[in-house]
């Protein structure tokens, strides 16, 4: 469950933040004055938006290793095709 708390509530009783996160997977958004300031969420939640992370990266080394040799004008029309198809969907 996403919650809200104040840095300062946060503050006071980070150890049952802390636990309620761990234990129960509630996430925190931790605001000051009313403006949301960091996330806290369960461990394993952000190591697996980390494995997304590093394979997107990969996934976009290849594709411009890739495309290298195509000329800028090839992209660009290629780009501009995937974009309109994507908009008629």
């Amino acid at each position: 469950m996403l919650k809200k708390t104040s840095a300062q509530k946060a503050r006071q009783k980070f150890g049952e933040l802390m636990d309620e996160v761990r234990l129960k997977g509630d996430r925190y958004i931790v605001e000051r004055g009313n403006r949301p300031m960091v996330a806290v969420i369960p461990v394993e939640e952000y190591l697996s938006w980390e494995k997304v992370r590093e394979r997107l990266y990969e996934r976009i080394k290849q594709i411009r290793e890739g495309n290298q040799s195509v000329g800028s004008e090839v992209l660009e029309s290629e780009i501009k095709e995937a974009v309109e198809a994507a908009r008629q969907v």
